[in-house]
């Protein structure tokens, strides 16, 4: 399906759930822009064992989505998902859903080992400012989240990024603000390599719009992310590194309200938080 920017006035946000459409900040209806709804790829079978190092290559793997509840025409299924009377059974009213599979399910059901911890089927690690993961070297205090640009004085307690320990992508907390095509790619995740936030002087960069549905939480809204891990994260659009085909000048963000996502002229302001592979 091919997808044309509008010229002049951008189309109505669509609530979902019953819930007010997110307001993006500095998009305003008379810069081009598009804003297109789409599902999120949903990740099935994903059991199987991630590495222990904070220093090692990507996995390869992905998310489930953080939505465990099975639902009917109306309303939530009272029935857990692995119960022999819930309607997303093979069997059942409503079948298959989402709720049924994935890590999701096997957190839910207490059979899922993790790494870390995390809401659902996810898995994360806190970070310090130096590079040491939470409980180990000198990361061993209090940890006081940092979502500013620089480290605070305290490696024992400044927290500054979150290891997914399924994908191995390590984020910032910092959710920096303004136009993507020079401060999204350039000014930010310059001043963070020059900073070695989390241990590294080089690899910081936009993530792609699937990187940052990765870490999206299903399950939550307002924002839709586990907060525990990703705290002062705003309820509202990210930029990503994807740029949209039909027109140059346009590229895609994440809404981080409700699991949105869409495409906004590179000269609007956004906010951005960089990521790194953890090799």
């Amino acid at each position: 399906m091919r997808h044309t920017a509008t010229s002049s006035t951008a189309p109505p946000h669509t609530a979902i759930g019953g819930k007010p459409p997110p307001t993006l900040q500095n998009h305003p209806s008379t810069e081009p822009q598009t804003m297109i709804r789409f599902s999120r790829v949903v990740s099935f079978a994903l059991l199987l064992g991630v590495s222990l190092s904070l220093h090692a290559a990507p996995t390869g793997l992905l998310n489930d989505t953080g939505q465990d509840t099975c639902y009917n025409d109306t309303v939530a299924d009272g029935v857990a998902a692995s119960g022999p009377a819930s309607i997303a059974r093979d069997a059942g009213t409503h079948p298959r859903q989402d709720c049924r599979f994935g890590r999701d399910a096997a957190a839910a059901a207490g059979v899922l080992t993790k790494t870390g911890a995390g809401a659902k089927g996810f898995d994360y690690t806190r970070v310090c400012f130096n590079g040491d993961p939470e409980g180990s070297g000198a990361c061993t205090g209090a940890l006081v989240a940092n979502t500013t640009d620089t480290a605070t004085g305290t490696p024992s307690t400044d927290w500054a990024c979150t290891k997914d320990n399924v994908t191995n992508l390590i984020w910032s907390l910092q959710s920096g603000y303004g136009d993507w095509t020079t401060y999204a790619n350039a000014t930010l995740p310059n001043a963070t390599n020059a900073a070695a936030r989390c241990g590294y002087g080089t690899g910081w960069r936009l993530p792609t719009r699937r990187e940052l549905f990765s870490i999206m939480h299903n399950g939550a809204s307002i924002p839709a992310i586990d907060s525990a891990y990703f705290p002062s994260t705003q309820s509202n659009w990210y930029w990503s590194a994807d740029t949209y085909a039909p027109v140059p000048a346009v590229a895609w963000g994440v809404v981080f309200y409700n699991g949105g996502a869409g495409a906004s002229n590179e000269s609007n302001s956004g906010y951005v938080r960089l990521v790194r592979s953890g090799q």
